[in-house]
Protein backbone atom coordinates (compact mmCIF):
# COMPACT_ATOMS: atom_id res chain seq x y z
CA UNK A 1 0.00 0.00 0.00
CA UNK A 2 0.95 3.56 -0.47
CA UNK A 3 2.68 5.06 2.77
CA UNK A 4 0.16 7.14 5.41
CA UNK A 5 -0.57 10.59 4.37
CA UNK A 6 0.04 12.78 7.79
CA UNK A 7 -2.55 15.90 7.68
CA UNK A 8 -2.40 16.74 10.97
CA UNK A 9 -1.20 20.20 9.99
CA UNK A 10 -5.41 21.02 9.20
CA UNK A 11 -6.40 19.67 12.40
CA UNK A 12 -4.29 22.01 14.40
CA UNK A 13 -6.98 25.14 12.83
CA UNK A 14 -9.71 23.83 14.28
CA UNK A 15 -10.95 25.25 17.20
CA UNK A 16 -14.31 24.60 19.34
CA UNK A 17 -15.46 26.99 21.72
CA UNK A 18 -18.79 25.78 24.68
CA UNK A 19 -20.72 28.91 25.01
CA UNK A 20 -23.47 29.23 27.83
CA UNK A 21 -26.44 26.41 27.53
CA UNK A 22 -24.65 23.85 25.55
CA UNK A 23 -24.56 26.66 22.22
CA UNK A 24 -20.84 25.30 20.62
CA UNK A 25 -19.45 26.81 17.48
CA UNK A 26 -16.30 24.76 15.45
CA UNK A 27 -14.16 26.63 13.16
CA UNK A 28 -10.94 25.93 10.90
CA UNK A 29 -8.88 28.14 9.40
CA UNK A 30 -7.86 27.65 6.17
CA UNK A 31 -5.69 30.33 5.47
CA UNK A 32 -5.24 30.19 1.41
CA UNK A 33 -8.94 29.26 0.64
CA UNK A 34 -10.87 32.01 -1.28
CA UNK A 35 -13.94 30.52 -0.07
CA UNK A 36 -15.86 30.18 3.37
CA UNK A 37 -18.47 27.31 4.27
CA UNK A 38 -20.92 28.26 7.34
CA UNK A 39 -23.55 25.90 8.83
CA UNK A 40 -25.78 25.53 11.67
CA UNK A 41 -26.76 22.19 12.62
CA UNK A 42 -29.56 21.60 14.93
CA UNK A 43 -29.49 18.67 17.02
CA UNK A 44 -33.51 17.23 16.34
CA UNK A 45 -34.68 15.65 13.42
CA UNK A 46 -37.69 13.37 12.21
CA UNK A 47 -37.40 11.07 14.95
CA UNK A 48 -37.94 13.55 17.53
CA UNK A 49 -41.74 14.57 16.30
CA UNK A 50 -44.88 13.70 17.71
CA UNK A 51 -46.50 11.21 15.27
CA UNK A 52 -49.46 13.18 14.27
CA UNK A 53 -47.27 16.18 13.01
CA UNK A 54 -44.24 13.64 11.84
CA UNK A 55 -42.43 15.84 8.91
CA UNK A 56 -42.87 19.18 10.97
CA UNK A 57 -38.60 19.33 10.86
CA UNK A 58 -38.87 19.12 7.29
CA UNK A 59 -41.42 21.18 6.82
CA UNK A 60 -39.63 23.93 9.21
CA UNK A 61 -36.44 23.51 7.62
CA UNK A 62 -38.37 24.57 4.18
CA UNK A 63 -40.06 27.89 5.81
CA UNK A 64 -36.66 28.99 7.50
CA UNK A 65 -35.51 30.65 4.29
CA UNK A 66 -38.62 32.37 4.31
CA UNK A 67 -37.38 35.01 5.89
CA UNK A 68 -36.46 36.78 9.45
CA UNK A 69 -38.44 39.89 11.00
CA UNK A 70 -35.57 42.24 9.71
CA UNK A 71 -34.84 40.48 5.93
CA UNK A 72 -37.86 38.91 3.51
CA UNK A 73 -37.17 35.68 1.39
CA UNK A 74 -36.47 37.97 -1.50
CA UNK A 75 -34.30 40.14 0.28
CA UNK A 76 -32.38 36.54 1.20
CA UNK A 77 -32.55 34.87 -2.42
CA UNK A 78 -31.30 38.56 -4.21
CA UNK A 79 -28.76 38.33 -1.45
CA UNK A 80 -27.21 35.22 -2.14
CA UNK A 81 -27.56 35.39 -5.74
CA UNK A 82 -25.72 38.54 -5.62
CA UNK A 83 -22.73 36.99 -4.50
CA UNK A 84 -22.51 34.10 -6.37
CA UNK A 85 -23.06 31.98 -3.43
CA UNK A 86 -25.67 29.03 -2.05
CA UNK A 87 -27.77 28.74 0.56
CA UNK A 88 -29.07 25.15 1.07
CA UNK A 89 -30.18 22.89 3.67
CA UNK A 90 -31.44 18.95 4.78
CA UNK A 91 -33.52 16.87 7.02
CA UNK A 92 -32.26 13.95 8.62
CA UNK A 93 -33.24 11.32 10.97
CA UNK A 94 -31.63 13.25 14.01
CA UNK A 95 -30.80 16.74 12.87
CA UNK A 96 -31.70 19.53 10.93
CA UNK A 97 -28.49 21.28 9.11
CA UNK A 98 -28.77 24.88 7.25
CA UNK A 99 -25.73 25.81 5.61
CA UNK A 100 -24.23 28.57 3.12
CA UNK A 101 -20.72 28.61 0.54
CA UNK A 102 -19.61 32.17 -0.14
CA UNK A 103 -16.71 33.84 -1.35
CA UNK A 104 -14.60 34.90 1.47
CA UNK A 105 -15.09 38.99 1.56
CA UNK A 106 -19.24 37.70 2.19
CA UNK A 107 -18.39 35.61 5.19
CA UNK A 108 -20.14 38.49 7.24
CA UNK A 109 -23.40 38.62 5.02
CA UNK A 110 -24.11 34.77 4.85
CA UNK A 111 -23.23 34.09 8.37
CA UNK A 112 -25.89 36.96 9.43
CA UNK A 113 -28.55 35.77 7.28
CA UNK A 114 -28.03 32.18 8.62
CA UNK A 115 -28.13 32.96 11.75
CA UNK A 116 -31.01 35.33 11.39
CA UNK A 117 -33.46 32.90 10.00
CA UNK A 118 -32.63 30.34 12.81
CA UNK A 119 -33.13 32.98 15.48
CA UNK A 120 -35.67 34.87 14.24
CA UNK A 121 -37.93 32.92 11.57
CA UNK A 122 -40.39 35.12 10.06
CA UNK A 123 -43.12 32.76 7.83
CA UNK A 124 -46.37 33.59 7.95
CA UNK A 125 -49.78 31.76 7.70
CA UNK A 126 -50.00 32.74 3.99
CA UNK A 127 -46.00 31.39 3.50
CA UNK A 128 -47.10 28.27 5.47
CA UNK A 129 -50.21 27.42 3.12
CA UNK A 130 -47.97 28.04 0.25
CA UNK A 131 -44.90 25.95 1.63
CA UNK A 132 -47.55 23.07 2.06
CA UNK A 133 -48.34 22.58 -1.13
CA UNK A 134 -44.65 22.54 -2.39
CA UNK A 135 -43.51 19.96 0.22
CA UNK A 136 -46.92 17.63 -1.31
CA UNK A 137 -45.94 18.16 -4.35
CA UNK A 138 -42.52 16.86 -2.90
CA UNK A 139 -44.39 13.91 -1.83
CA UNK A 140 -46.02 13.16 -4.75
CA UNK A 141 -42.62 13.11 -6.70
CA UNK A 142 -41.01 10.80 -4.03
CA UNK A 143 -44.32 8.38 -4.85
CA UNK A 144 -43.66 8.59 -8.62
CA UNK A 145 -39.73 7.40 -7.82
CA UNK A 146 -39.26 3.56 -7.28
CA UNK A 147 -36.05 3.57 -5.47
CA UNK A 148 -37.37 5.92 -2.93
CA UNK A 149 -40.50 4.06 -1.90
CA UNK A 150 -38.07 0.53 -1.79
CA UNK A 151 -35.83 2.50 0.80
CA UNK A 152 -38.87 4.21 2.33
CA UNK A 153 -40.47 0.94 2.51
CA UNK A 154 -37.73 -0.63 3.73
CA UNK A 155 -36.71 1.60 6.70
CA UNK A 156 -40.26 1.37 8.03
CA UNK A 157 -40.06 -2.57 8.14
CA UNK A 158 -36.49 -2.08 9.94
CA UNK A 159 -37.89 0.10 12.37
CA UNK A 160 -41.55 -1.30 13.05
CA UNK A 161 -43.91 1.50 14.67
CA UNK A 162 -40.80 3.90 15.79
CA UNK A 163 -40.09 7.24 14.57
CA UNK A 164 -37.06 6.05 12.76
CA UNK A 165 -39.01 4.16 10.19
CA UNK A 166 -40.96 7.38 9.60
CA UNK A 167 -40.56 9.32 6.25
CA UNK A 168 -38.76 12.45 6.86
CA UNK A 169 -41.24 14.10 4.81
CA UNK A 170 -43.96 13.17 6.66
CA UNK A 171 -47.04 12.13 5.07
CA UNK A 172 -49.15 13.35 3.29
CA UNK A 173 -51.92 13.12 6.07
CA UNK A 174 -49.39 14.65 8.68
CA UNK A 175 -48.43 17.19 6.63
CA UNK A 176 -51.76 18.33 5.31
CA UNK A 177 -52.36 19.02 9.13
CA UNK A 178 -49.38 20.51 9.80
CA UNK A 179 -50.56 24.32 11.20
CA UNK A 180 -48.36 27.80 11.49
CA UNK A 181 -48.83 27.33 15.48
CA UNK A 182 -47.50 24.00 15.55
CA UNK A 183 -44.39 24.58 13.42
CA UNK A 184 -43.74 27.44 15.37
CA UNK A 185 -44.20 25.69 18.92
CA UNK A 186 -41.35 22.82 17.53
CA UNK A 187 -38.91 25.84 16.80
CA UNK A 188 -39.31 27.03 20.07
CA UNK A 189 -38.90 24.47 21.46
CA UNK A 190 -36.13 23.09 19.97
CA UNK A 191 -33.94 25.22 18.26
CA UNK A 192 -32.51 26.04 21.76
CA UNK A 193 -28.54 26.85 22.17
CA UNK A 194 -28.34 23.12 23.87
CA UNK A 195 -29.32 21.75 20.41
CA UNK A 196 -27.10 24.23 18.07
CA UNK A 197 -23.82 23.91 16.91
CA UNK A 198 -22.17 26.27 14.48
CA UNK A 199 -19.45 25.22 11.67
CA UNK A 200 -17.38 27.72 9.78
CA UNK A 201 -14.29 26.74 7.47
CA UNK A 202 -12.07 28.63 5.29
CA UNK A 203 -10.22 32.01 5.96
CA UNK A 204 -11.22 33.26 8.94
CA UNK A 205 -11.09 34.32 12.92
CA UNK A 206 -12.13 31.79 15.23
CA UNK A 207 -12.74 34.64 18.26
CA UNK A 208 -14.58 37.16 15.45
CA UNK A 209 -16.82 34.09 14.78
CA UNK A 210 -17.64 32.85 17.82
CA UNK A 211 -18.49 37.09 18.71
CA UNK A 212 -20.53 37.40 16.19
CA UNK A 213 -22.32 34.23 16.71
CA UNK A 214 -23.07 35.58 20.57
CA UNK A 215 -24.29 38.51 18.92
CA UNK A 216 -26.48 36.82 17.02
CA UNK A 217 -28.24 34.10 19.29
CA UNK A 218 -28.16 36.35 22.60
CA UNK A 219 -31.47 36.33 22.93
CA UNK A 220 -31.93 32.45 22.25
CA UNK A 221 -32.44 30.41 25.77
CA UNK A 222 -30.79 27.24 26.61
CA UNK A 223 -33.44 24.18 25.95
CA UNK A 224 -32.84 20.82 26.67
CA UNK A 225 -31.55 17.98 23.88
CA UNK A 226 -34.59 15.22 23.16
CA UNK A 227 -35.28 12.35 24.89
CA UNK A 228 -34.87 9.03 22.54
CA UNK A 229 -36.22 5.74 22.63
CA UNK A 230 -35.00 2.97 21.29
CA UNK A 231 -37.09 0.78 18.54
CA UNK A 232 -37.79 -2.52 19.69
CA UNK A 233 -36.81 -5.61 18.78
CA UNK A 234 -37.27 -6.73 14.63
CA UNK A 235 -39.18 -9.22 13.04
CA UNK A 236 -38.33 -10.27 9.96
CA UNK A 237 -40.97 -9.31 7.07
CA UNK A 238 -40.96 -9.15 3.28
CA UNK A 239 -43.15 -5.97 1.72
CA UNK A 240 -44.12 -6.71 -1.79
CA UNK A 241 -45.72 -3.59 -3.51
CA UNK A 242 -46.89 -3.35 -7.16
CA UNK A 243 -46.40 -0.96 -9.74
CA UNK A 244 -47.01 -0.57 -13.49
CA UNK A 245 -43.48 0.16 -13.67
CA UNK A 246 -40.13 -1.52 -16.13
CA UNK A 247 -37.79 -2.88 -13.19
CA UNK A 248 -38.29 -4.28 -10.07
CA UNK A 249 -36.64 -2.03 -7.31
CA UNK A 250 -35.02 -4.38 -4.47
CA UNK A 251 -34.38 -3.35 -1.24
CA UNK A 252 -32.68 -5.85 1.65
CA UNK A 253 -31.66 -4.59 5.08
CA UNK A 254 -30.02 -5.34 8.54
CA UNK A 255 -30.64 -3.99 11.67
CA UNK A 256 -27.12 -2.70 12.56
CA UNK A 257 -24.69 -0.46 15.08
CA UNK A 258 -24.78 2.74 16.63
CA UNK A 259 -23.21 5.83 15.61
CA UNK A 260 -20.57 5.60 18.15
CA UNK A 261 -19.61 1.92 18.38
CA UNK A 262 -16.01 0.99 18.09
CA UNK A 263 -17.23 -1.36 15.26
CA UNK A 264 -18.46 1.50 12.79
CA UNK A 265 -14.98 1.39 11.19
CA UNK A 266 -14.87 -2.15 10.76
CA UNK A 267 -18.07 -2.22 9.22
CA UNK A 268 -17.14 0.88 7.68
CA UNK A 269 -14.56 -1.11 5.54
CA UNK A 270 -17.14 -4.38 5.06
CA UNK A 271 -19.54 -1.80 3.76
CA UNK A 272 -16.88 -0.43 0.99
CA UNK A 273 -15.49 -4.37 0.22
CA UNK A 274 -19.76 -5.57 -0.54
CA UNK A 275 -21.21 -2.50 -2.56
CA UNK A 276 -19.15 0.96 -1.83
CA UNK A 277 -17.76 1.11 -5.53
CA UNK A 278 -17.22 -0.40 -9.08
CA UNK A 279 -14.66 -2.83 -7.51
CA UNK A 280 -16.99 -3.78 -4.95
CA UNK A 281 -18.38 -7.49 -5.24
CA UNK A 282 -21.98 -6.17 -5.62
CA UNK A 283 -20.73 -4.15 -8.47
CA UNK A 284 -18.15 -6.68 -9.87
CA UNK A 285 -20.75 -9.72 -9.52
CA UNK A 286 -24.23 -8.90 -10.47
CA UNK A 287 -23.74 -5.54 -12.90
CA UNK A 288 -20.62 -6.37 -14.25
CA UNK A 289 -20.70 -10.41 -15.03
CA UNK A 290 -23.97 -11.51 -14.80
CA UNK A 291 -25.73 -7.46 -16.41
CA UNK A 292 -28.41 -8.07 -14.09
CA UNK A 293 -28.20 -4.48 -13.06
CA UNK A 294 -27.45 -0.85 -14.08
CA UNK A 295 -27.38 0.51 -10.64
CA UNK A 296 -26.59 -1.65 -7.16
CA UNK A 297 -24.90 -0.81 -3.82
CA UNK A 298 -24.54 -1.38 -0.46
CA UNK A 299 -24.73 1.43 2.49
CA UNK A 300 -24.76 2.17 6.02
CA UNK A 301 -26.46 4.35 8.62
CA UNK A 302 -25.98 5.36 11.92
CA UNK A 303 -27.82 6.66 15.10
CA UNK A 304 -27.56 7.32 18.54
CA UNK A 305 -28.95 3.84 19.34
CA UNK A 306 -29.34 1.36 16.53
CA UNK A 307 -28.05 1.36 12.71
CA UNK A 308 -28.96 0.40 9.30
CA UNK A 309 -27.19 -1.68 6.79
CA UNK A 310 -28.95 -2.26 3.76
CA UNK A 311 -28.65 -3.20 0.09
CA UNK A 312 -30.06 -1.80 -3.57
CA UNK A 313 -30.68 -2.75 -7.03
CA UNK A 314 -33.07 -2.33 -10.00
CA UNK A 315 -33.61 -5.73 -12.12
CA UNK A 316 -35.07 -7.06 -15.05
CA UNK A 317 -38.37 -8.80 -12.96
CA UNK A 318 -37.80 -12.10 -14.26
CA UNK A 319 -34.68 -11.95 -12.14
CA UNK A 320 -35.43 -10.52 -8.41
CA UNK A 321 -35.37 -13.95 -7.19
CA UNK A 322 -32.32 -14.86 -8.53
CA UNK A 323 -31.05 -10.66 -7.46
CA UNK A 324 -31.77 -11.58 -3.91
CA UNK A 325 -30.23 -15.30 -4.19
CA UNK A 326 -26.74 -13.72 -5.60
CA UNK A 327 -26.68 -10.94 -3.06
CA UNK A 328 -27.35 -13.39 -0.43
CA UNK A 329 -24.66 -15.96 -1.71
CA UNK A 330 -22.38 -12.62 -1.77
CA UNK A 331 -22.74 -12.26 1.93
CA UNK A 332 -22.67 -15.10 3.14
CA UNK A 333 -19.35 -15.78 1.52
CA UNK A 334 -17.78 -12.63 3.19
CA UNK A 335 -18.92 -13.72 6.26
CA UNK A 336 -17.51 -17.32 5.51
CA UNK A 337 -13.94 -16.36 4.24
CA UNK A 338 -13.80 -12.68 4.61
CA UNK A 339 -12.10 -10.02 2.48
CA UNK A 340 -8.93 -11.42 0.04
CA UNK A 341 -5.75 -9.15 0.72
CA UNK A 342 -6.00 -6.71 -2.02
CA UNK A 343 -9.71 -5.65 -1.37
CA UNK A 344 -8.72 -4.86 1.90
CA UNK A 345 -6.00 -2.92 0.32
CA UNK A 346 -8.44 -1.01 -2.16
CA UNK A 347 -10.96 -0.19 0.32
CA UNK A 348 -8.47 1.18 3.11
CA UNK A 349 -6.96 2.88 -0.01
CA UNK A 350 -10.15 4.13 -1.02
CA UNK A 351 -11.10 5.30 2.70
CA UNK A 352 -7.40 7.23 2.71
CA UNK A 353 -7.83 8.89 -0.59
CA UNK A 354 -11.44 10.16 -0.36
CA UNK A 355 -10.49 11.91 3.04
CA UNK A 356 -7.48 13.23 1.45
CA UNK A 357 -10.00 14.90 -1.36
CA UNK A 358 -12.70 16.10 0.99
CA UNK A 359 -9.91 17.97 2.52
CA UNK A 360 -9.72 20.42 -0.61
CA UNK A 361 -13.61 21.57 -0.10
CA UNK A 362 -14.76 24.06 2.43
CA UNK A 363 -17.97 22.66 2.32
CA UNK A 364 -16.38 19.39 3.36
CA UNK A 365 -14.91 20.33 6.12
CA UNK A 366 -17.58 22.52 7.66
CA UNK A 367 -19.93 19.42 7.82
CA UNK A 368 -17.43 17.21 8.89
CA UNK A 369 -16.86 19.97 11.94
CA UNK A 370 -20.76 20.43 12.47
CA UNK A 371 -21.87 17.11 12.32
CA UNK A 372 -18.59 15.64 14.63
CA UNK A 373 -19.07 18.08 17.17
CA UNK A 374 -22.99 17.89 17.19
CA UNK A 375 -22.64 13.82 17.62
CA UNK A 376 -18.99 13.45 19.51
CA UNK A 377 -18.47 17.14 21.06
CA UNK A 378 -14.99 16.47 19.41
CA UNK A 379 -13.39 16.45 16.24
CA UNK A 380 -11.63 13.36 15.44
CA UNK A 381 -8.30 14.67 14.15
CA UNK A 382 -7.80 12.87 10.62
CA UNK A 383 -4.91 11.11 11.59
CA UNK A 384 -6.72 9.48 14.35
CA UNK A 385 -9.36 8.38 12.08
CA UNK A 386 -7.25 7.33 9.32
CA UNK A 387 -5.26 4.89 11.64
CA UNK A 388 -8.58 3.44 13.06
CA UNK A 389 -9.34 2.38 9.67
CA UNK A 390 -6.08 0.94 8.76
CA UNK A 391 -6.21 -0.83 12.15
CA UNK A 392 -9.42 -3.14 10.61
CA UNK A 393 -8.07 -6.34 9.69
CA UNK A 394 -10.18 -8.92 7.53
CA UNK A 395 -11.28 -10.81 10.56
CA UNK A 396 -12.71 -7.65 12.30
CA UNK A 397 -14.78 -7.34 8.99
CA UNK A 398 -16.35 -11.15 8.87
CA UNK A 399 -16.78 -10.56 12.48
CA UNK A 400 -18.74 -7.55 12.53
CA UNK A 401 -20.29 -8.15 9.00
CA UNK A 402 -21.76 -11.65 10.32
CA UNK A 403 -22.91 -10.11 13.39
CA UNK A 404 -25.21 -7.76 11.72
CA UNK A 405 -26.52 -10.43 8.78
CA UNK A 406 -27.05 -13.01 11.75
CA UNK A 407 -29.91 -10.84 13.30
CA UNK A 408 -32.59 -10.65 10.73
CA UNK A 409 -33.11 -9.19 7.34
CA UNK A 410 -36.16 -7.31 5.99
CA UNK A 411 -36.74 -7.36 1.91
CA UNK A 412 -38.68 -5.20 -0.18
CA UNK A 413 -39.94 -5.03 -3.76
CA UNK A 414 -41.59 -2.65 -5.55
CA UNK A 415 -42.43 -3.73 -9.56
CA UNK A 416 -44.95 -4.75 -11.90
CA UNK A 417 -47.82 -6.79 -11.14
CA UNK A 418 -48.11 -10.29 -11.87
CA UNK A 419 -44.22 -10.21 -12.10
CA UNK A 420 -43.44 -9.52 -8.13
CA UNK A 421 -42.45 -13.34 -7.18
CA UNK A 422 -42.01 -14.85 -3.96
CA UNK A 423 -38.44 -13.92 -3.10
CA UNK A 424 -38.02 -16.46 -0.62
CA UNK A 425 -36.74 -16.73 2.69
CA UNK A 426 -35.64 -13.67 4.35
CA UNK A 427 -32.91 -15.25 5.94
CA UNK A 428 -29.32 -14.17 5.40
Amino acid sequence: MNPPVLLSDSDSQIRISRLSGGLRVVTETMPSSLSVAIGCWVGVGNRDEPAGIAGVSHFLEHLLFKGSSTRSARQIAEGIDAVGGDLNAFTSKEYTAFHSRVAARDMDFALDTLLDVIADPGFTDEEVEAERHVILEELAWNADTPDDVVHGSLTESLFPDHSLGWEVLGTTDTVSAIDADSIREFHDKWYRRANLVVAVAGPVDHDRIVERVESALSGVGPGSHPERDAPGSLTELQVRLTRPIEQSHIAMGWRSIDHSHPDRFPLAVANQVLGGGWSSRLFQEIRERRGMSYTVFSSVGAYTDTGTMSVYGGTNPGRSKEFCSVVDDIVADLVENGPSEREMEVALGGFEGATILAMEDTGSRMSRLATSVLIRDRVVPVEEYLKLVRAVSAQDVRRVLGGITSGGKCVSIIGPDPAVPDIGATGA
